[in-house]
């Protein structure tokens, strides 16, 4: 039996299609960050993990060939959300932290420093609390839930899009997510079950998005726009690894 870790956000659902009618796979769902742990000790043998458990000192072998979850320009679900009255993103001097996510939580350090000279103070509340009660400058927040905060626009929050900020930096895509294994497991190995189930999950995108639309309460075209033109689910040959490069030599000390 193999056991293939899974997220629990609309942008996982294209990779998945079909993969829990597989009677040999055992599927897990958890966090980005918690899955990444749980690679790391074994207790899963694939995950659509955290793209910056792939690097450091002791990286996760990662099909970067292979479907994974990336952006070119606009990301829509990584953000950082800055309080009304905050003039721009070089004044934020904390930071609340998605306690669910790991390569946008660098991602949002890396932004502020390099685009805004900005090096906030961090906070994280515990899963499950309101970000919004942390008291923070901004809030650095990834998945459905970032999707659904763009309604703070009309409260006066103001959305730094982290997708569309690396694009200004690097000229390159940035990538989240995708298939990694444990220690000496290879993703690519099985590479057509991955296949297969993100050929289903790109044909029931406008299923996905009816779905995802009613359960969000947000309108159908922005999640059609997420799945279709925002959310890149392959990316041309090298892009996968030359992003990643770029993204861990930027990378400030890890963030745990």
């Amino acid at each position: 039996m193999l056991t293939v870790g899974v997220v629990p956000f609309l942008v996982g659902k294209p990779l998945v299609q079909g993969l829990d009618q597989n009677p040999d796979i055992q599927l897990v769902e958890d966090s980005p960050a918690n899955l990444g742990a749980k690679l790391r000790e074994g207790l899963v043998d694939t995950a659509l993990a955290s793209s910056v458990f792939a690097l450091g000192n002791a990286p996760l072998p990662f099909w970067t060939e292979g479907p994974l979850v990336a952006c070119d320009g606009p990301a829509r679900s990584v953000l950082i959300l800055m309080r009304p009255g905050l003039s721009s993103p070089a004044a934020i001097q904390t930071l609340h932290l998605d306690p669910t996510s790991r390569t946008g939580r660098e991602l949002a350090l890396i932004v502020l420093a390099e685009n805004y000279g900005s090096r906030p103070v961090l906070q994280e509340t515990p899963s499950g609390e309101n970000p919004f009660d942390a008291g923070t400058d901004a809030i650095q927040i990834i998945g459905d839930a970032a999707l659904l905060s763009r309604r703070k626009i009309d409260q006066g929050w103001t959305i730094l899009d982290l997708g569309e900020e690396w694009k200004k930096l690097t000229q390159l895509p940035f990538v989240f997510a995708g298939w990694l294994g444990r220690p000496g497991f290879d993703p690519s190995g099985i590479g057509d079950i991955f296949n297969d189930a993100l050929e289903q999950g790109l044909a029931a995108r406008h299923h996905l998005a009816k779905v995802a639309a009613n359960d969000l309460n947000v309108p159908e075209g922005e999640i059609q726009r997420y799945l279709f033109d925002d959310m890149k689910f392959r990316l041309p040959p090298g892009k996968a690894v030359e992003a990643l490069r770029t993204f861990d030599q930027l990378r400030p000390v890890p963030v745990t």
